[in-house]
């Protein structure tokens, strides 16, 4: 996977990565597929949210980091991914 900080200076990317709340990093919907596909034995917990449009939420844990990924569509996961639906998921970092 290859990082573009699109003109970003890293230091403010690893601002908004480690905060006093916990490690998560927000990565693009293919990002996250790619993530969960490269787990040995992989775990998604996804929510929904919004009364008109849905939004759905999904986290996951690689190598020590959490990962999590928004989007307005369900995403499709291997039948061997292990699904946790949850009331809410904070991706506020």
């Amino acid at each position: 996977m290859t990082i573009n900080t699109g003109g970003i200076n890293p230091g403010t990317i690893a601002a908004k990565i480690f905060s006093d709340r916990g490690t998560g990093v927000r990565v693009k919907e293919g990002d996250f597929i790619a993530i969960v596909a490269k787990s040995k034995d992989p775990l998604v917990i996804i929510s929904s949210e919004g009364l008109f449009t849905k939004i759905y939420k999904y986290a996951t844990t690689y190598k020590g980091f959490l990962f999590f990924t928004e989007s307005l569509d369900k995403l499709d996961f291997g039948n061997n991914t292990e699904i946790i639906y949850a009331q809410s998921i904070s991706s506020d970092i």
